[in-house]
């Protein structure tokens, strides 16, 4: 790379500009173009100081633009040193409208925060659709009224319950991958010990913070910050998050909650190990691939022929073709690692107060969640088809409790209300402090809570609820779930998840293909592997690779773009 168009900004920007302008200009315009596109920048953070693509960088910076910042911050140095800042924006900014930034904290008027043209806020909804909720209060009435049943009910008394509570004995955690295959999981667990490492979670030791969780992911760093009476979501760096739940609860004016951000690439990510369940079984760590091999064998089974029709059409490559084939391997690999879905660690950050509305996590992942500190409140429904239908009505109507949507239909609809009418069951069940909850697949759940809290959690995909997972993604094209909003790049892994089952068929084959050298025919072979796997999984873990075929195969048909986007690109999926 030629050293004169890898400037470093801050004092030498000027001078990088004129070094690559000087060598544009003294050639062609291809010539010019090739510097653009081999510009490099460097980090000004203390301690970085690395050297970054130009042309790869979001958004991409050229020497031109290079030239603007007076210090420049790589992506990952940005949640710590803060954003790059440019050397003069009076002038660029002069004849541009100032745009109010929303801050729920001082807010005083919710109204207020609906102040922009045509009466729209940039959120979709208009002033007259907003309105002020107080959850506790909602609940406390009917709590008072007995709507809620109690959670904690065992399972196996006369009462109603939704919630198994799991105790150790001898310090042996009794929640596993062999009991759920036994048992399925299909309704809320709470671990109740206090020791986490019973179940294989790793959490960081005594005296963590909300101003150490800032200090380790980024005091700089942004997430999204809900206010509780309306629903309505902000952005916040972590030290104004920080700032916030320092202050008294008495002085705060507003009750906000934080619960979407993800910390995996991050120090914090290396203090806190999801629970050996979640591990265990988690779609994404256990099927998405990991190294060229896996890739290399994915292309191999598209071919359809025998592993040594395979080694005879390696062998009639030339070393050439091989070369470029692992390049591309290699790249691929590059964009899968890229876009690797990261949902198995979350940390979620909640005032007293705070309340989030009902909801079904997303693509119907089943979660993990260990209150550090404080205390939390779940309010379960179960997905059975009848409660899925009000549930997906009431979100898509506008009947949240929120008050948002459509004004045809009823004012302030509160989900409880619609389910108990129709002769279904609320739950409640309390968390503390200590304790572990993981949560089934499509459960549809609210939570509110009593005191400030610090949680650590996760979400995961996995084969004991593939069909409920399948239902809940089809539920949210239904009612046209927004991009954000889902489990990222879902479709991609189920086609893995699919390549990952056949894989353990074929390898079933070649040991057998092996063992008996020939002495059952290929339909004999093919007998006893379907009847191995029969015995390896359990039945409704069958029902849901059976369930997934079928969606894949209506996959395959598709010519939506947001359907074929997701096809593996090194597999044929027809």
């Amino acid at each position: 790379v030629d050293i004169s168009i890898i400037p470093k900004v801050g004092i030498e920007a000027s001078m990088a500009r004129t070094e690559a302008g000087t060598s544009g200009s003294s050639s062609s315009s291809a010539a010019g173009s090739s510097a653009e596109e081999d510009f490099y920048i460097q980090c000004d953070a203390p301690n970085c100081n690395e050297w970054h693509e130009g042309s790869t960088l979001s958004p991409p910076i050229t020497p031109l633009t290079a030239s603007t910042y007076e210090t420049w911050h790589c992506p990952s140095c940005t949640p710590y040193h803060g954003p790059s800042k440019l050397k003069s924006v009076t002038s660029m900014r002069q004849g541009l409208r100032k745009k109010r930034r929303i801050d729920f904290v001082k807010l005083n008027d919710p109204a207020a925060l609906l102040e922009s043209e045509s009466n729209n806020n940039g959120i979709g909804v208009a002033a007259n659709d907003v309105q002020e909720i107080d959850f506790r209060a909602k609940l406390e009435l009917r709590r008072k009224k007995g709507m809620f049943q109690n959670g904690m009910t065992a399972a196996s008394s006369t009462g109603k319950g939704c919630c198994l509570k799991v105790v150790t004995s001898g310090g042996k955690n009794e929640f596993t991958t062999k009991y759920v295959n036994t048992h399925g999981f299909n309704q809320p667990v709470l671990f109740a010990t206090q020791q986490p490492y019973q179940i294989g979670l790793k959490l960081p030791g005594n005296h963590f913070s909300f101003d150490t969780v800032a200090k380790l992911v980024g005091p700089y760093r942004k997430t999204q910050v809900i206010d509780t009476a309306t629903q309505l979501t902000t952005e916040y760096t972590l030290q104004e998050w920080v700032d916030y739940l320092s202050t008294p609860e008495k002085e705060r004016t507003r009750i906000l909650n934080v619960i979407t951000l993800e910390y995996s690439q991050t120090p914090l990510g290396k203090l806190v190990r999801e629970p050996q369940f979640a591990r265990e079984v988690d779609f994404v760590s256990q099927c998405w691939p990991k190294t060229t091999e896996d890739l290399r064998r994915i292309r191999d089974h598209n071919n359809k022929n025998s592993l040594d029709d395979d080694e005879d059409n390696d062998k009639s490559k030339t070393s050439k073709e091989e070369e470029e084939e692992d390049e591309n391997l290699t790249e691929l690999l590059k964009e899968l690692q890229e876009e690797i879905p990261r949902v198995s660690k979350y940390c979620l950050m909640s005032a007293a107060g705070s309340y989030t509305d009902f909801h079904v996590d997303f693509g119907g992942t089943a979660v993990w969640y260990h209150v550090y500190f404080g205390q939390k409140i779940f309010y379960f429904i179960e997905p059975t088809t009848k409660n899925l239908k009000i549930y997906s009505e009431w979100a898509t109507n506008g009947t949240s409790s929120s008050g948002r949507g459509s004004k045809k239909s009823t004012a302030n609809a509160f989900l409880p209300d619609l389910i108990t009418a129709a002769g279904g069951d609320v739950f409640e069940v309390q968390l503390k402090k200590g304790q572990t909850l993981f949560i089934p697949s499509g459960w549809i759940h609210a939570v509110f809570t009593p005191k400030d809290s610090l949680v650590f959690g996760g979400n995961f995909v996995h084969r004991h609820s593939l069909e409920m997972q399948l239902t809940i993604f089809r539920l949210e094209r239904k009612m046209r779930v927004g991009k954000e909003y889902k489990f990222p790049f879902y479709q991609k892994l189920m086609w893995f998840v699919a390549w990952d089952f056949l894989k353990q068929r074929d390898d079933l084959m070649m040991m057998m293909q092996l063992g008996d050298k020939g002495k059952n025919s290929v339909m004999g072979r093919e007998q006893q592997v379907i009847q191995q796997i029969c015995g390896k999984y359990p039945n409704h873990v069958l029902l849901g690779y059976k369930a997934l075929a079928k969606e894949l195969e209506s996959w395959s048909r598709s010519k939506q773009k947001i359907t074929t986007d997701q096809f593996p690109e090194n597999m044929d999926v027809t």
